[in-house]
């Protein structure tokens, strides 16, 4: 008999690295870990319960990412989704003292040093060595008892491509109707009825020579950016919430020490005039009581005389004393003595007893909107919220844009036009004068440009408090403007100038026409613009080569141009009042409908806001 294996080297293998104890019906990740059925189930609801819906969890043990089996709302359920590994279990199930299979089908009694995981038996020396040399086999993987650990015992299914619903039957099929792949067995029952049914080779063959995989990773990675850069706004926002919550302590903190250190003053001056009305109370009974003391004084000493009087029996001193104290007697009583009655009250502050009455500092406004990273365009349903005449009178609007504070600006072209900025509440709050034909405000950094073709100028402001800054001559017919890369694009009806900041000439790009009024830019960088008389959109490169161009029949007047976060294209059509929606290569995704006479569209997908101007006048605010 051969020596005897150290049980310990089975103790990774047998137990759970969650629950420490012998799996309990295991179940395998993609990774190839198991863990007790139970114990994966209470990991990955207790994950899922930081974050709904979750759309997948990280491996307890090497922390790979896996991506849900199921229903996103069930994550109770995803766990018994996962294959269930019978090896693993069929080892936890044997003997501790590994003896060879085949030996005890032979009554003989021969320490194991492997395991076939194909044949869930364990096997000693001479058994693994002529079981490899066995045809039927030979192909079986042997592991080394010694070597075994749980993430690489799983069925040989795990790796294999089977049939998640018929064990040992191989995919040989994709159903397009289903968009599932299938055994022969799936073919002849649930896809019977299917018409368009390939093999795996076939379909494999289509989606390669389509490049369907490009598109698709083009895609995914697209989407990975969208989250990335959203994770990253994110961060950034927690650190500008936490900023403004630290500037909303330091203001409390600092008026509450003003209002304490005012309500000190208030008291010291209020104590002050309760001492001072002391005082002078004091003074007037005091006044008042010498007066009374002197005429009290006065009578003693009457009455003093009279006795004096009484007792004696000189006339003369009768007398005298007689007519003496009775004419000052006299005089007493028209003496008017008084007697003072001084209260010293106070009137409680009005201001005070609200202040007592208060339960609050001041109200904490706690704002809070959702806005999707990711949308499908043609799910989009503008839903009208909002609607004003733009100016008095006969207004002449063309384009609009949003400023980065969340206003929007809305130039009037008229010969001594203005430039309107509205708010949040759609309610004009600030106005730039002395504009000759505004068409065009956009925003860089703390800047406004504003084009102005009466000038043949670009006119800068400051976005803070819109005084002007400076002018920069174009000595051009300067329409539509956009900003892309640090450089500055104009339109210029038959041409595009680049310009830097300062306003020097970086190039020049030939337009088809000389209808070329509206420009926009890409997310890749491309130039696009629209020619309201030829009907065309037209995307060019920065070196000024025409990418594509796009024509309908339903697009009479293309004017304005905006471009969302996905790519997506955005075209008011004026005259067939609609609106295309293009991909970024130029094709039609969809046409919105019953827009009456859109001459620009801007979007703010943070407030899931669309802003259409109709007729050049009316302004309507959709909802998305």
């Amino acid at each position: 008999m051969t020596t005897s294996l150290d049980s310990s080297s089975m103790e990774d293998v047998t137990l759970c690295s969650i629950c420490f104890e012998k799996f309990k019906s295991p179940r395998f990740l993609p990774c190839t870990h198991s863990f007790c059925h139970r114990c994966l189930s209470s990991y990955i609801v207790n994950v899922c319960k930081s974050t709904e819906p979750q759309l997948g969890f990280n491996c307890p043990l090497c922390r790979e990412y896996i991506l849900s089996p199921g229903d996103l709302k069930k994550p109770e359920e995803w766990a018994g989704l996962f294959p269930f590994n019978d090896i693993l279990q069929t080892i936890v199930n044997k003997p501790d003292v590994k003896l060879c299979d085949p030996c005890l089908r032979e009554n003989e009694s021969e320490n194991a040093i492997g395991f076939c995981l194909s044949c869930t038996e364990y096997l000693c020396k001479m058994c693994t060595k002529y079981h490899k040399r066995q045809f039927h086999s030979g192909n079986h993987i042997v592991c080394q008892l010694n070597e075994m650990k749980s993430d690489n015992i799983f069925p040989e299914s795990g790796k294999n491509h089977d049939c998640p619903e018929h064990k040992k039957e191989k995919i040989k099929f994709f159903c397009n109707d289903h968009q599932q792949s299938c055994c022969s067995v799936c073919i002849g029952t649930k896809h019977r009825k299917c018409e368009s049914v390939d093999t795996v080779e076939d379909a494999a063959k289509n989606i390669k020579q389509n490049g369907q995989l490009d598109v698709l990773l083009g895609d995914v990675k697209n989407l990975e950016k969208k989250l990335t850069k959203a994770k990253s706004e994110q961060e950034i926002h927690v650190a500008e919430i936490e900023n403004s919550v630290d500037e909303i302590i330091e203001k409390t903190e600092r008026e509450f020490k003003e209002l304490v250190d005012h309500l000190e003053i208030l008291k010291s001056r209020h104590l002050d005039e309760v001492a001072g009305a002391l005082k002078k109370g004091r003074g007037k009974l005091s006044d008042c009581t010498n007066v009374l003391t002197d005429g009290i004084q006065c009578t003693n000493y009457c009455c003093r005389n009279i006795e004096r009087a009484k007792e004696t029996d000189n006339d003369v001193e009768i007398v005298t004393t007689y007519y003496r104290v009775k004419e000052r007697r006299l005089q007493l009583k028209r003496f008017k003595f008084t007697k003072k009655q001084i209260t010293i009250s106070e009137t409680s502050s009005q201001v005070l007893r609200e202040v007592r009455n208060m339960e609050s500092f001041g109200d904490i406004e706690y704002a809070e909107s959702d806005r999707h990273i990711t949308y499908d365009v043609n799910d989009i349903v503008l839903s009208l919220v909002s609607e004003f005449s733009i100016t008095e009178g006969n207004p002449n609007v063309y384009t609009g844009n949003f400023l980065s504070n969340g206003n929007f600006a809305v130039p009037d072209c008229k010969s001594n036009g203005r430039c309107f900025i509205y708010n949040k509440d759609w309610q004009s709050t600030e106005v730039i004068d002395g504009l000759s034909s505004p068409f065009e405000v956009i925003q860089a950094g703390n800047e406004l440009f504003v084009t102005s073709p009466g000038t043949k100028s670009i006119e800068v402001f400051s976005a803070s408090d819109l005084h002007k800054l400076r002018s920069v001559n174009i000595n051009e017919t300067v329409y539509g403007i956009t900003m892309y890369n640090g450089a500055c694009y104009v339109a210029c009806l038959d041409k595009i100038i680049k310009i830097d900041m300062s306003g020097k000439k970086l190039r020049e790009y030939k337009a088809e026409s000389n209808n070329n009024i509206n420009i926009s830019a890409t997310n890749d960088g491309h130039l696009l613009y629209s020619d309201y008389s030829r009907n065309t959109v037209t995307a060019i490169t920065d070196q000024g080569n025409t990418v594509w161009q796009y024509t309908h029949l339903r697009m009479k007047t293309p004017c304005g141009l905006d471009v969302d976060s996905v790519g997506n294209i955005f075209v008011a059509a004026t005259e067939s009042d609609n609106i295309h929606v293009l991909s970024g290569a130029g094709s039609l995704i969809r046409i919105i409908e019953d827009i009456p006479k859109p001459v620009f569209i801007k979007l703010m997908e943070e407030r899931s806001l669309c802003c259409v101007c109709s007729d050049c006048k009316l302004m309507k605010v959709y909802k998305l």
